[in-house]
């Protein structure tokens, strides 16, 4: 799966992936018979097993979101490598297909030969997360809520934290006869657009089978027992 969405202002609150094996700037990478997957995906479905995915374990664990505020040139979500002949690595090289997580991607707004810099390195071999307005993160879960969309209290809170914004700017949430144009989705989900600018994305792991072509099995002269070989 590959989520993205381009250029927006808003908050990103995600769950990060505690506790379980690899993280999104490793050398591991998703093969048949991935031992990673297999670790990741049961420790997963005992979590399952004792909270229930619903509002009352949401509530349990508030306490572990965290929250980006900001503007974003784009927004991706990786639940595999997305390897393809133009990025032989992919847009996230260590993702895991069926560790029950997600490699969030965030590109916050730089300038345009920035921005070319980070695509531009996605056909090397260099590391694509190693610039300063990249961040990435391994998460279960994760949410996007525009600024538009944003609660009073929460445009408050911006307002407090950037002291250069203007205070009496206007905001046009509520009064579209200011001529404003509405606010459009652009989120891309494996070639579907969404029609919600915001969004609540949760990984459910191996919940279906997958047969396909084209899987790398781990080579012969490869050492079972090296996890960097996985």
């Amino acid at each position: 799966m590959f989520l993205t969405h381009h250029y927006y202002e808003g908050t990103v609150s995600y769950l990060p992936a505690r506790g379980i094996i690899g993280t999104p700037r490793d050398a591991t990478r998703c093969r048949s018979g991935c031992v990673i997957c297999q670790h990741n995906g049961q420790l997963n479905s005992e979590r399952s097993e004792k909270y229930e995915m619903d509002e009352a374990s949401d509530s349990e664990s508030s306490g572990e979101w965290r929250t980006i505020r900001g503007k974003f040139l784009a927004i991706n979500a990786a639940s595999m490598s997305c390897a393809c002949p133009r990025s032989p690595k992919g847009l996230s090289p260590a993702a895991h297909l069926a560790d029950g997580t997600t490699d969030l991607i965030l590109v916050r707004k730089c300038s345009r030969f920035n921005f070319l810099r980070h695509l531009l390195r996605h056909t090397s071999k260099d590391d694509q997360f190693d610039l300063t307005f990249i961040e990435v993160h391994r998460v279960r879960r994760f949410r996007f809520m525009p600024r538009h969309c944003q609660s009073d209290s929460d445009l408050e809170l911006d307002l407090h934290e950037n002291s250069k914004r203007q205070i009496f700017s206007q905001i046009c949430k509520d009064h579209p006869a200011c001529g404003c144009a509405p606010a459009y989705s652009s989120w891309n989900c494996d070639g579907e657009i969404l029609t919600h600018t915001a969004i609540d994305v949760r990984v459910h792991g191996q919940l279906i089978k997958l047969f396909a072509r084209g899987i790398e099995e781990l080579p012969v002269f490869e050492d079972l027992t090296n996890p960097c070989a996985i």
